[in-house]
């Protein structure tokens, strides 16, 4: 059957189940505690390479490599994106089809496509709605009379937590009814507080 193309789709699922970390030391690198290793594209003698946390890809102090999952082993192997897409998939084993789908399959990976569409534009937008209130609440303590304090005061570091926990785990901040609510109510007070809300982090009186 022949081979279909990976769509953008596919790139995204990649790099969400492969970690960067995971894929160094699956093909030979050690990685420390603090996310060194030696880098693979020149000859490295002390750990120049950086491996970020949470997937966001690696950088090469030294000689300035840098990129994600898939441009890491496109440039190992010697391989175009699409190869170090496919490699990736048959290492890990991934459940990413690469021949050609049927009816049904395509349906369903519509779906899920739309799925994760909807997935990102909620973290846009809570993410826009959270910075908003955060932006705010930090001005209102820094005054004990303005009349917002006590609020900023009990509310911040809830508002603060919450923006790490869309950063770093969107899958159950989105799963958490109670959480999506709380964005809802955040909105309603920003526009309360300022009176208006473009959804794009501007507000004004």
């Amino acid at each position: 059957m022949k081979n279909s193309h990976l769509c953008k789709e596919d790139y995204q699922e990649i790099k969400q189940r492969v970690g960067m970390r995971q894929a160094a030391e699956f093909y030979g690198y050690s990685v420390d505690r603090q996310g060194r290793c030696l880098c693979p594209f020149h000859n490295d003698k002390k750990p120049s390479m950086k491996i970020y946390p949470n997937d966001k890809g690696y950088y090469c102090f030294s000689c300035g490599s840098g990129g994600d999952v898939i441009t890491f082993v496109s440039r190992l192997y010697g391989i175009n994106n699409e190869g170090a897409a496919r490699k990736l998939i048959e290492d890990f084993s991934l459940p990413i089809k690469t021949e050609g789908l049927s009816y049904r399959e395509k349906r369903e990976r519509d779906l899920r496509i739309r799925e994760r569409k909807r997935r990102e534009q909620f973290r846009k937008e809570a993410y826009t709605v959270l910075e908003v209130y955060r932006r705010l609440l930090c001005e209102a303590i820094r005054d004990p009379r303005d009349r917002h304090f006590v609020e900023a005061a009990q509310e911040l570091t809830i508002v603060e937590y919450r923006l790490d926990c869309l950063r770093n785990d969107l899958e159950d901040y989105f799963n958490d009814e109670k959480a999506v609510k709380k964005v809802g109510e955040i909105r309603k007070r920003v526009i309360d507080w300022y009176g208006s809300f473009d959804g794009g982090g501007a507000i004004s009186r």
